[in-house]
């Protein structure tokens, strides 16, 4: 039985997790509000210019305007002080986000690889050597040379052998259905 391949990029499967992507999102929204709070700190000069005509009368009026902000003593140094803080927060929450998505892949990995690692052990030494020490004691037994009860105990033990075996192939697949599920969902898709 074939693990998950460890040759598997789990930086990228780890880049593309949801929890991963959104905690990006939260990084880049963070940034957009600190570039927002910096640019509080310039000010926007309008000038404007209009025409009026009053029918009837001769009077005509033309009006230009500018508006020119002034920021004494304030450089709005709280809401940039918020806005950075709030990217630093989002930026650890990214990088713990990254760590953890991480560490579960890997956890994954390994679960899966161990599961099939114990699966092929049963398959391929402790199974067959059940059956044939199973098949040893019916023929003894058919030859009288072992008691009924040394029968019984090996089948008993054959018997295990297999539920044990059975179990470690259900550990496996759970196992290597997590691995894909989490890292190559489209495979399990019909």
């Amino acid at each position: 039985m074939d693990g998950p391949a460890p040759g598997g990029d789990l930086q990228a499967w780890a880049e593309a997790r949801a929890d991963v992507l959104a905690a990006l999102a939260r990084v880049q929204a963070a940034q957009a509000g600190l570039d927002n709070a910096m640019a509080l700190r310039k000010a926007d000069v309008t000038v404007g210019a209009s025409y009026d005509h009053f029918p009837g009368t001769s009077n005509r009026l033309v009006e230009l305007r500018a508006q020119i902000p002034l920021h004494w003593g304030y450089d709005f140094e709280g809401e940039i002080g918020r806005a950075q803080a709030e990217l630093s927060a989002a930026q650890e929450a990214l990088d713990k986000t990254r760590r953890l998505a991480l560490l579960d892949l890997q956890s994954l990995q390994q679960q899966a690889a161990n599961a099939a690692q114990r699966a092929a052990g049963y398959e391929g030494g402790i199974l067959p050597r059940a059956r044939e020490v199973a098949q040893s004691a019916e023929l003894a037994y058919a030859k009288g040379a072992i008691p009924l009860t040394d029968l019984l105990d090996a089948r008993r033990t054959l018997r295990a052998t297999q539920l044990e075996a059975l179990a470690a192939r259900a550990e496996y697949a759970k196992a290597q259905g997590n691995w894909l599920l989490r890292t190559q969902p489209q495979q399990l898709l019909p």
